[in-house]
């Protein structure tokens, strides 16, 4: 008797653990699995973490298109993805402030929208919100950044340039940096991956 209990005890507990483990866990949200593991602060994107209901447009264009552009930054999908991402520092909002300029029927794999914070200045909390065709990735660092920039891309890519304040420095002009991270839109569309670590002064500022 006490062997089939035994048993039946540990069929429950393998079938909760197969529970758990079946594909309910939430995906962490945007762009930090490296060649060397996760960067500290920062997300991996994931087809979970899209805007839901997005798809791509007609006619091959992305969920962000609009107005002949690859990213309308007033498109729906921008806009949904901008108040994903929570509130500036005061409670302000995040706004688009510029994105992948390339015209529909030349769009990247990987679209781009520098979203930073209303009536900020380049001292103000920056995101960079990451899409694919159907929708947003997330973002590339967890927590907000400042003095971010784009510096390029490509069509699987974005080249992100990054600094900040050292000692004594005014905010107006940071000599901290640059360090420039390549953002690469991986084979299943859905995972990014930087070329190096971003900068601990970035993503856990002193």
């Amino acid at each position: 008797m006490k062997r089939i209990a035994g048993v039946l005890m540990a069929a429950v507990a393998v079938a909760l653990l197969t529970a758990c483990q079946d594909g309910n866990s939430v995906p962490t949200p945007v762009g930090a699995a490296t060649t060397t593991g996760t960067v500290p602060g920062a997300v991996q994107p994931s087809v979970g973490t899209q805007v839901p209901g997005t798809t791509a447009g007609g006619d091959g264009a992305p969920a962000t298109a609009g107005n002949g552009k690859c990213v309308d930054l007033k498109s729906p999908v921008v806009t949904a993805a901008l108040g994903k991402i929570g509130k500036s520092v005061g409670g302000n909002a995040f706004v688009a402030y510029s994105g992948t300029d390339a015209s529909i029927g030349s769009c990247p794999a990987l679209l781009w929208v520098l979203a930073d914070t209303a009536g900020g200045t380049a001292s103000s909390p920056w995101h960079l919100m990451l899409f694919n065709h159907a929708g947003f990735l997330g973002t590339a660092t967890s927590h907000w950044t400042a003095y971010t920039s784009v510096s390029g891309s490509s069509d699987r890519s974005v080249q992100v340039e990054y600094r900040w304040l050292a000692a004594k420095d005014a905010s107006c002009c940071p000599t901290g940096g640059p360090v420039i991270v390549t953002l690469t839109l991986g084979a299943d569309g859905h995972t990014v991956t930087p070329d190096r670590d971003f900068p601990t002064e970035v993503i856990n500022p002193k």
